[in-house]
């Protein structure tokens, strides 16, 4: 079966074959096909100089086969095989899954008498990989803290699975400067590569939604999930019932639990089901930003990317202080409580339409594009083992 897979593979992607550029390896805990956020971003920057191989997460039902496609220039995807379910959950069984899937791609690299340069893990779940595949270096790059996304009883597994991915890596990378310290402490130190945006996609100069036009201004714009994890809906409710003349737009998905706050506010529109391809459309149409997650939890250490999103459309930028965003504290403004977010909004929307300040904003988000990001990264690389 497993030799099937490996033909089945070999085939599919023959075109790469001219190719002599080094390979790097990426498993990762986000699939492809949710191609808009880093771990997508950073994969097309390391085709600059390298063939790059995507692993999909293995999900939650065996595959016992593996289908590997080219999805752009030097890039290919790899559905994740598994032996069996619950991996997530179940160290004996996550373990037994990622020899499986090894197996497959070190028979695959083999065959074409070629070998991974890096192997790289934004998931740490992959780190029984490392070791298997005879690649010359490991990165790690933390994204997120894993185990802060799962229920307690698994929390175990998971930060022991995260153990191993520092471990074993020879560079890790870390998504915001609040992470490091929320790590265990291995050598080498963690780096900071910080999330960015494409400055093109979110363009202030293209088309806006028509549907928008029927929503009473001023707009208040927020793209990202609506739960309880990160987004604090108390503070927004807060906000919209003593700002009745604002229209909050938010929009992403949303928990009932997460949205439950906002029940029965009249000025807040929730948007469900929007492509990262129409985010610009819709946002181009607020008057100013926001980011209100909660500070004090367990994920305040992200570096949400939507902040330089919104700064490449120009708009202005209101957020609760988290950590990785302090050093913005020039060009956003950060506002822990109710009443002073509702301060700093309205402060926000007065200089709406000053132009001054949009271009400002536009040239930090240009300086924190993955463009950017990827100039950094191969900086990095180029320090590791051959």
């Amino acid at each position: 079966m497993a030799e099937r897979s490996v033909r089945r593979a070999e085939a599919s992607v023959g075109a790469a074959a001219t190719d002599t550029r080094d390979w790097v390896v990426v498993f990762s805990g986000t699939p492809w096909a949710n191609g808009a956020h880093r771990q997508h971003a950073l994969a097309r920057e390391l085709t600059v100089d390298h063939r790059v191989l995507f692993v999909d997460p293995a999900g939650h039902l065996p595959r016992w086969r593996t289908h590997v496609r080219q999805v752009a220039d030097g890039l290919w995807q790899c559905a994740g095989p598994a032996l069996l379910p619950l991996g997530r959950h179940l160290p004996p069984v996550n373990r037994a899954n990622r020899w499986f899937a090894a197996l497959l791609l070190r028979r695959w690299f083999r065959r074409r008498a070629e070998s991974p340069r890096l192997l790289w893990l934004d998931e740490d779940l992959a780190a029984p990989v490392a070791g298997r595949l005879d690649a010359a270096a490991v990165v790690y790059d933390a994204t997120d803290l894993d185990w802060t996304f799962t229920r307690r009883w698994n929390r175990r597994h998971l930060r022991h699975a995260l153990r191993s991915a520092v471990g074993a890596a020879d560079l890790v990378l870390a998504s915001s400067s609040a992470l490091p310290e929320r790590m265990p402490a291995f050598k080498p130190a963690p780096v900071v590569l910080a999330n960015g945006c494409d400055p093109e996609h979110f363009s202030p100069d293209g088309p806006v939604a028509p549907w928008l036009a029927g929503l009473r201004r001023p707009l208040i714009g927020y793209s990202g999930a609506v739960d309880t994890r990160a987004f604090d809906a108390d503070l927004v409710a807060e906000v919209a019932r003593a700002h009745p003349e604002w229209t909050f737009l938010l929009i992403g998905p949303s928990t009932r639990a997460g949205r439950a706050p906002l029940a029965r506010l009249s000025n807040v529109e929730l948007v469900d089901a929007v492509g990262f391809a129409d985010v610009p459309a819709i946002l181009r149409a607020c008057d100013a930003t926001i980011i209100p997650y909660r500070v004090g939890g367990l994920v305040d250490y992200v570096h949400p990317k939507k902040c330089y999103e919104y700064l490449a459309l120009g708009k202005p930028v209101v957020a609760t202080p988290l950590p990785a965003l302090r050093s913005l504290a020039d060009t956003i403004t950060l506002a822990g409580d109710p009443r002073s977010f509702a301060a700093a909004l309205s402060v926000a929307l007065d200089s709406a339409e000053c132009a001054q300040q949009a271009t400002r904003r536009r040239a930090v988000a240009a300086r924190n594009s993955w463009s950017t990001r990827g100039v950094q990264l191969r900086s990095l690389l180029a320090g590791l083992p051959r």
